[in-house]
């Protein structure tokens, strides 16, 4: 699941209206900024966190979500707090948070990054919308297995879509 929400963490990580037109100019520095997330919505609701309400909220299910910043700087390097999301043998969530790092590149409207991860380094490319308060890009459900091909047996099943906005600070 940790590499779902990096997904979700980087562009970390998937909505609004951009300019057809501005986005073939947009570059590296059009993106640079500090962002936090703002919206997690998935196609289905669940119960994450096992209190017996359902909801296509995932910052209301996954608390540690909230936390998920991400900051690309100028130069091209990032710098992103995700979160860690399993599931424990009882099928209880477990949230906690991390500091990714890595570099990015942003060029119409594809965002790659490339971070740190487990000793060795890890390159995703996601489309993004971008506008001035924010970015937004959807998780599709070969996003989604590829990240986790286990989803099926946690109480995240069910969910083929993630929509990740994150706004500007």
């Amino acid at each position: 699941m940790k590499k779902l929400l990096f997904l979700a963490g980087f562009a970390i990580l998937l909505l609004t209206s951009c300019d057809p037109e501005s986005l073939t100019t947009q570059s590296t520095n059009a993106i640079a900024g500090s962002y936090v997330i703002t919206s997690l919505q998935s196609n289905v609701a669940v119960d994450l966190d096992g209190n017996g309400t359902s909801s296509t909220d995932m910052l209301s299910e996954a608390t540690c979500v909230q936390q998920m910043t991400v900051d690309f700087n100028a130069n091209g390097t990032f710098s992103a707090v995700v979160a860690d999301v399993s599931f424990d043998v009882n099928n209880i969530l477990v949230c906690t948070t991390s500091v990714e790092t890595g570099t990015y590149t942003y060029a119409n409207g594809i965002l790659t990054v490339t971070a740190m991860f487990n000793g060795g380094s890890v390159t995703e490319s996601q489309a993004v919308v971008l506008n001035p308060t924010n970015f937004s890009f959807t998780l599709n459900s070969n996003r989604i297995n590829q990240a986790f091909p286990d989803l099926s047996t946690t109480r995240a099943a069910g969910i083929t879509n993630l929509d990740v906005v994150y706004t500007r600070i």
